[in-house]
């Protein structure tokens, strides 16, 4: 029992590698590239005052709408839990502590129930 927690858990986070491009792909332009506020630069004491100070420039994150995050979530965990279920006839159940993830978790645990009773 403990095994297909594990398992489950190491599944859904390893095809976040795939939902997170097929969520962009979705997505299209509605991505948005966000920078996330930096501090003002500062001067050192040791710096001349007509030195001209350079700020780094930020990293830019992407942000994927969150319903084509959740619907790209659910496709990839549903078709995966099924196979997975279809092929070894066991369950799985994973876990997730970010709640946009819950959604795609519940169809993976759901699918993979399903997919485990076909098999029989």
């Amino acid at each position: 029992m403990i095994g297909s927690w594990v398992i489950g858990t190491v599944i859904l986070w390893v095809l976040k590698l795939v939902t997170i491009p097929f969520a962009k792909l979705l997505a299209g332009d509605r991505v948005k590239k966000v920078a996330p506020a930096s501090p003002a630069p500062t001067i050192d004491a040791g710096q001349a005052a007509s030195e001209e100070v350079q700020p780094a420039a930020p990293p830019v994150e992407e942000q994927i709408p969150t319903g084509f995050y959740i619907l790209a979530d659910v496709i990839i965990m549903g078709v995966a839990g099924g196979l997975l279920g279809l092929i070894s006839g066991n369950y799985f159940i994973g876990i997730s502590l970010k709640p946009r993830d819950w959604p795609g978790m519940i169809v993976f645990i759901v699918a993979s129930l399903i997919g485990s009773a076909i098999h029989g």
